[in-house]
């Protein structure tokens, strides 16, 4: 009986010292908790870095895959130059017909190639640098681009067949602007009041097919004789121009608008024409030092008159084209799309207007010194816009700058 007793007591007394105690439990518990908390912040930093990281990556591919489409189309450029006669007026003779004398070959084109700020070239955007920052280019190029409907059989002994004609011109333009997707947006969206429309800034792409290319309009051909320079009415004037034929939500394959977005957060695009300069001491962007080249133009503004040649760059494209485009993430976009941020939208777009203006500015503008940051950068830092800066020279093939 004795030892039973004994043999239980030795029992319990084991089952006790091999239990836990209160204190050891909350301790446990305290570090169990301590461990959850930060693995529950881990995994939020990772997740709000992965969503960052995946906007800007889907957003950067869309301004890549934009910029490009605007490369590619751009070295594609031409003004198709030839030479032609210049003349003397002599007398006039019994009929009333002019006598002249050619006394000179001079070049010629009836096609033009334009860029410079936005609000320069596009005369509907003129004075409205918050809704149109960075620059505009328009130019002419064989793209083959013809309508989307086919010819009927009612139409084919009047309308010609142009599907296969692959090298027909094209007029072609780019364009960043502020604005919202209402024209195009689906028509049930405008139906639910809880949907607000979409404020984004836009690169925009005016892409008439060969058979509405304006440039051949005689009322609106940029410059035949030197009294009358019509240059940039075929993108400026009337119900096709580059502001006002835009796309629609109701429009079909027959209607089709000639200018539309092709990407999103685009907060400028920067172009700047320049020459070789390989042993020279003459800067690259001096035949445009203010962004604007006109082919139309013998000088270009703030360029030199070129003595030696009396057209200087009429009717000639720039051999090399610096492309530049700055292109923020989709958050970045949206944040600077709300309503509460207005005032801060303004002073950003307003003061993006302001710069690339000269292009001697353009390093301390965009690619910073090696001592000082970029005033873009500091800009969009300042307010925590992530953004991206695409930039590549491209050679045009049809600048013939031997002319």
């Amino acid at each position: 009986m004795i030892c039973r007793l004994a043999i239980r007591r030795r029992s319990r007394l084991d089952l006790s010292e091999e239990g836990f105690t209160l204190i050891e439990l909350l301790v446990s518990m305290t570090f169990l908790v301590i461990l959850m908390l930060v693995v529950t912040q881990v995994v939020g930093i990772v997740q709000r870095t992965w969503v960052r990281s995946n906007s800007r990556v889907s957003q950067f591919r869309e301004a890549r895959t934009a910029f490009d489409v605007l490369t590619r189309n751009l070295s594609q450029a031409t003004l198709n130059t030839y030479w032609d006669n210049e003349f003397d007026p002599l007398r006039t003779d019994a009929a009333g017909q002019a006598v002249t004398r050619a006394k000179n070959y001079v070049r010629q084109s009836e096609l033009q190639f334009i860029c410079g700020p936005t609000t320069e070239v596009l005369d509907a955007a003129a004075g409205q640098v918050s809704n149109f920052p960075g620059h505009a280019v328009f130019f002419q190029a064989p793209l083959g681009v013809t309508r989307l409907t086919p010819v009927g059989a009612s139409t084919a002994s009047t309308v010609a067949n142009t599907e296969n004609m692959v090298n027909l011109l094209c007029g072609r333009g780019y364009f960043v602007e502020w604005g919202d997707d209402a024209p195009y947006r689906p028509a049930f969206l405008n139906q639910l009041s809880s949907v607000p429309t979409r404020s984004r800034l836009r690169l925009m792409e005016y892409s008439p097919t060969a058979e509405m290319n304006r440039i051949y309009d005689s009322t609106l051909r940029p410059l035949v004789d030197s009294s009358v320079n019509n240059g940039g009415r075929w993108f400026n004037e009337g119900t096709s121009a580059a502001l006002s034929s835009r796309v629609t939500t109701s429009e079909t394959t027959a209607t089709r608008a000639f200018t539309r977005p092709i990407a999103e957060n685009i907060l400028a695009l920067v172009i700047s024409p320049q020459t070789e300069t390989i042993g020279s001491t003459t800067p690259a962007y001096s035949i445009a030092p203010n962004y604007l080249y006109d082919s139309t133009l013998t000088v270009n503004p703030g360029a030199t008159a070129n003595s030696v040649n009396p057209q200087g760059t009429q009717h000639l494209l720039p051999p090399l084209l610096k492309v530049t485009m700055i292109a923020l993430d989709e958050r970045s976009g949206e944040f600077l799309s709300r309503q509460e941020n207005e005032s801060m939208r303004s002073s950003v777009l307003s003061s993006t207007g302001g710069f690339f203006r000269s292009a001697a500015s353009f390093n301390q503008e965009v690619l910073g010194t090696s001592d000082q940051p970029a005033a873009l950068t500091s800009l969009l830092q300042a307010q925590k816009l992530n953004f991206r800066v695409f930039t590549t020279t491209i050679a045009l093939k049809q600048a013939r700058w031997s002319y």
